[in-house]
């Protein structure tokens, strides 16, 4: 009995100093998605701490990586994508450094389509937009995000833009407006194949992203959006783990302000928005002067001409502590980009993701923002290194954003 005794301080020291890392710093995970059905990897699956606010999602490749505060150990991980079964692993089963190979099976719950013709999908927008005091966050909050912008021509990079950022929330039902704090942010562009363009990040821009929380920068949940829309449920079908409303919408016919056509899911227990996926219609395309994309974010000179060839954007959202709270913006928009003077004539693709990676709602003092609502982010650059967001959950890049940044510096210095 002594012999066995005298080991047991030794165990409880070899126990106790097994995870030092995990106790005070948190543990990093990282890891790929696939699907069960092909094998081929998942992208924009949302990979959280459940109903907490922190998170991340997949790039095209499928990978992650995400960094879990140690007070988090108790709660699991929930990796969703819509269309696919939400998977929830306990963070206590996961070790510091794993990589994590995540399947996802495809989710076919819905209902018959007869069901659905009895359903109104105007009183359930309706209803949606009466509930969102309720439903979302209504306090003071601050929402830690992440955004990359990437503009591109075949394989020649255009500009590369990347920040994390806080924005002040005072409650979905209060009508102050956000208030934005620059963290971090680097960006570059290339002179020589953009030269006389810029695509610009405004906070103003990073607002309206939270299409609940901005319903009339939407262009179809606001009150002339709705009229120029016709929106019709299509099904009832499960989304990131919810049962959802699944809401077509076009433009009707005949309307000359821009319109839009996408879907919108609706939690059918609580009635809150929790996705968007959405474009401007091809009516809408040709309507691109009153407002947009290209008014807001692509700065011209000389004589370019830019016109939108095709956008989407996907809008996602979250539940922390039981209410609803912005998730991941995901944007994908075609130009194209024309100068006689400069002998520009090419297609750009500009795709943007902005991703919440924190969510704190028990801070109550708003902050001061040293940037205007309309000032350009880019313009705020910090000094950049290899270990540049080593400090910061962030979006994956799909390309390596590190070479990026140097390829666009080497044409630069060449140029």
């Amino acid at each position: 009995m002594k012999s066995t005794l005298k080991h047991i301080p030794i165990i409880i020291w070899v126990l106790f100093f097994a995870c030092p890392v995990y106790a005070q710093q948190g543990i990093t995970v990282s890891g790929k998605v696939t699907s069960g059905s092909d094998g081929q990897p998942v992208s924009l699956t949302s990979i959280s701490v459940s109903k907490k606010g922190i998170g991340t999602s997949t790039n095209a490749s499928g990978l992650f990586i995400l960094t879990i505060p140690a007070a988090n150990k108790a709660d699991s991980l929930k990796i969703s994508h819509i269309g696919y079964k939400t998977q929830n692993l306990p963070i206590s089963s996961i070790k510091a450094d794993e990589q994590l190979n995540i399947i996802l099976e495809k989710n076919n719950t819905e209902l018959g389509e007869v069901t659905v013709t009895y359903y109104d999908a105007d009183k359930i927008i309706k209803k949606a937009i009466t509930l969102i005091p309720e439903n979302y966050i209504n306090h003071a909050h601050i929402l830690r995000g992440f955004y990359r912008m990437y503009a591109f021509k075949d394989k020649a990079p255009l500009q590369l833009s990347e920040a994390v950022f806080d924005v002040y929330n005072f409650g979905y039902a209060d009508k102050h407006a956000d208030i934005f704090r620059l963290i971090k942010a680097r960006s570059e562009k290339n002179d020589r194949d953009f030269n006389s363009a810029d695509f610009v990040q405004k906070p103003n821009s990073v607002f309206e992203q939270d299409v609940v929380n901005h319903l009339p920068a939407s262009g179809f949940l606001s009150e002339k959006g709705l009229t120029n829309h016709k929106f019709e449920v299509a099904r009832v079908t499960e989304i990131n783990g919810y049962k959802a409303y699944e809401i077509d919408f076009v433009g009707k016919p005949g309307v000359e302000e821009r319109t839009y056509t996408g879907k919108i899911y609706i939690d059918t227990k609580t009635s809150a928005f929790i996705y968007f996926d959405f474009g401007l219609s091809p009516a809408g395309l040709k309507n691109t002067n009153t407002g947009g994309f290209l008014e807001k974010s692509l700065i011209r000179k000389n004589d370019v001409k830019a016109v939108l060839l095709s956008n989407r954007s996907k809008v996602s959202y979250q539940q922390v502590s039981n209410k609803w709270v912005l998730a991941n913006v995901d944007g994908d928009n075609t130009l194209s980009i024309k100068s006689v003077y400069l002998d520009y004539n090419y297609v750009a693709h500009v795709k943007y993701n902005y991703q919440i990676t924190a969510v704190d709602i028990t801070q109550k003092e708003s902050f001061d923002s040293k940037i205007g609502r309309n000032e350009n982010i880019n313009a705020h650059k910090s000094n950049s290194d290899q270990k540049f967001w080593k400090d910061y959950n962030i979006l994956l890049a799909d390309d390596n954003a590190d070479d990026i940044f140097k390829q666009i510096k080497d044409i630069n210095k060449e140029n």
